[in-house]
């Protein structure tokens, strides 16, 4: 589960982050990334890097407002939840016109976020949820979203999966070939195997070259003289255009 956080108060990201990794704990929840912004302008830049299952919001900021921040989340992703956790008690009605799941006013109980989280857990596990891709790493068995993976790389016995928030995830050694292992991925339009030792998630991409995708974190991915053509077919199509 990706989790994004927009507060200008240190204490108050503070606060959510520790109630987050206490659900983690109390309900098992395998994999938790939280992205955690002190402005709307930040967290806006980084929308169409990063989908959040869940946006916890607050209201007033120095440099923006909660709900534009809401309704620029909304033009990307319409059914993501937003939750407001603020001071402000006028922006009640506000917030629906954004289609937020809940609003609170600061401070939030344990047991109140609890249960908002329950129902949002709830929401992405039913059909049509996002997809997950499980795999045996060095901090245990993960659960990763499909969308929150950038690329994955082989190295020697076992694979590196970045993340779009930057996170690297080892795996455990495989038994198994890397396009195997991948298949999960590779049978999704969004992942193109480039190289032999490479799998690319195409909306991560940033730049494409002859021999080379930027992707966009800036690293330089190769695309080998084995998995060009079938890469470049994939890639126009995913886009519906053509590339050089």
């Amino acid at each position: 589960m990706i989790v994004s956080i927009c507060d200008d108060n240190e204490i108050g990201r503070e606060i959510l982050k520790e109630l987050l990794w206490e659900y983690q704990r109390h309900r098992d929840i395998e994999t938790l990334e939280i992205m955690e912004y002190d402005s709307p302008l930040a967290l806006i830049k980084d929308l169409d890097r990063v989908e959040s299952d869940v946006y916890l919001l607050d209201i007033m900021f120095p440099d923006g407002n909660g709900i534009e921040l809401a309704k620029e989340i909304r033009l990307r992703y319409h059914h993501n939840p937003i939750i407001f956790i603020t001071s402000s008690k006028e922006d009640t009605m506000k917030a629906f016109t954004v289609y937020a799941l809940r609003y609170f006013v600061k401070p939030i109980s344990q047991s109140t976020f609890f249960e908002t989280m329950d129902y949002v857990c709830t929401m992405l596990y039913e059909s049509g949820a996002p997809k997950y891709f499980l795999i045996n790493t060095t901090e245990g068995r993960q659960r990763l979203r499909f969308s929150s993976i950038m690329y994955v790389e082989r190295k020697n016995q076992s694979v590196l999966l970045t993340t779009n928030s930057g996170k690297i995830y080892e795996s455990v050694t495989i038994r198994e070939s890397f396009s195997n292992k991948l298949g999960p991925l590779l049978e999704d339009g969004r992942f193109v195997q480039t190289h032999v030792s490479f799998v690319v998630n195409l909306d991560s991409l940033d730049l494409y070259g002859k021999n080379y995708l930027t992707m966009q974190d800036g690293r330089r991915i190769p695309v080998s003289r084995n998995f060009y053509i079938d890469a470049k077919e994939k890639i126009c199509a995913y886009f519906g255009q053509n590339f050089a």
